[in-house]
């Protein structure tokens, strides 16, 4: 491939390209928006940002020159519940899907992942999904996953969900589950022992070592985090429930998040459980987003994530299920900026550096600064995405696409 403009995006693939890349955006969001930059990436990272850095330039051949077309330059998106290797598996054998791609989350410009276990623990484990998390890696998306399960007491690939995350790099966390009928964990000693479990592997590790929590739609909600936190002081910014967007007329949860949040907790919503993908029981995410924030929740305490590789009800209603694509994230981040009138600005911090810093990842994830990683994606002025870059590489073009 020649060097110059790839496609008229101004992104170069060829090998022989120059070490550093002078990306000149004509509209940035940081997420914040910062207008009109220049950006110079060399090594995978962000080196230098600024309005005009055209001293950068007279360093021929080792700055390379690219201005973009109209459009918009957003951090990549980080996306802290998918399915690697696929969910579905409380719904029966023929609601197993598949493991995702890294085509799936590239071209949904997911550049950052933690993926987890579903309900199924029996034929999908942690050693697998651990060993998918490593070839999506290989192949450029930054991943992690969590130890634990919805089941207690927690499955780990060690000694404990204590030594996972101190020991294993890209354990980041730990998944359990509330409210759940298939899994009500009523144990509320063994709930209080896995969480102090995370606050020692915190203190150990130096990571997020993140409670990230299955949410269900039974009665008692929250009730049982609301004890971690008032019974045992567990940090409630060291847990994130997630499905928080349960239909406020089946289960208290939405409400209850809202209270959680305001006390300092992370509320996350489920960007496919909504009568949209065929959920009835959910609230729509964008709404969700919005009544939250009406209820007076700080912007952020507020993040989105995929759930991609679960299965939901096929359309059309003729039975049988299909997976939740990554793209569903994208899907709805541009609803909230568009027909939600957040606009970008608002909407981003989301999906990038709200989750960047639930995660511990703030300052490398989540925004466009120096010393960030190079994660980027350019989104075209039909609001579409145009191409991703991954820790300064090109993992996806429109164009390339198209071209298949």
């Amino acid at each position: 491939m020649s060097r110059g403009d790839h496609h008229g995006l101004g992104v170069v693939t060829s090998s022989d390209a120059a070490p550093l890349r002078l990306l000149r955006a004509p509209e940035v969001f940081a997420p914040a928006a910062i207008g009109t930059q220049d950006i110079l990436i060399g090594g995978g990272r962000i080196l230098a940002i600024g309005p005009d850095l055209a001293a950068t330039t007279l360093l021929p051949g080792l700055v390379e020159v690219v201005t973009l077309p109209p459009g918009k330059l957003v951090p990549g998106l980080i996306d802290q519940h998918v399915h690697f290797i696929g969910g579905g598996d409380g719904d029966g054998p023929q609601a197993r899907m598949p493991e995702l791609s890294f085509e799936a989350f590239t071209s949904a410009g997911v550049t950052t992942a933690v993926g987890l276990l579903g309900s199924e623990i029996e034929a999908k484990t942690l050693p697998l999904l651990l060993r998918k998390a490593h070839e999506l890696d290989r192949a450029g998306l930054t991943s992690f996953i969590y130890s634990g399960a919805m089941a207690l007491p927690a499955p780990y690939l060690t000694q404990s969900v204590r030594s996972d995350i101190v020991l294993v790099d890209k354990v980041i966390g730990a998944k359990s589950a509330i409210a759940e009928r298939a899994f009500p964990n009523l144990d509320f000693p063994a709930f209080a022992a896995l969480a102090g479990e995370l606050v020692q592997a915190k203190a150990m590790s130096g990571k997020a070592a993140v409670l990230h929590l299955h949410v269900g739609r039974l009665q008692s909600g929250l009730t049982m985090l609301f004890d971690l936190v008032e019974r045992m002081d567990f940090p409630p910014a060291q847990a994130v429930p997630t499905h928080v967007n349960r239909a406020p007329d089946v289960s208290p949860v939405f409400e209850q998040g809202i209270r959680f949040a305001r006390a300092g907790g992370i509320i996350d919503f489920t960007c496919c459980l909504g009568p949209r993908d065929g959920i009835p029981t959910g609230l729509d995410a964008v709404e969700a987003v919005q009544r939250a924030l009406d209820a007076g929740v700080p912007e952020d305490r507020i993040t989105l994530s995929s759930d991609a590789g679960v299965a939901v009800p096929a359309a059309g209603g003729q039975g049988g299920f299909v997976a939740v694509p990554p793209s569903i994230l994208f899907r709805d981040l541009k609803r909230l900026a568009t027909e939600g009138g957040l606009g970008w600005a608002q909407a981003l911090p989301f999906v990038t550096s709200n989750v960047a810093r639930v995660l511990g990842l703030a300052g490398r994830k989540g925004g466009i600064a120096p010393g960030m990683d190079a994660d980027l994606v350019f989104i075209g002025e039909d609001d579409r995405i145009a191409w991703v870059m991954s820790a300064g590489r090109l993992v996806f073009s429109r164009a390339d696409d198209a071209n298949q």
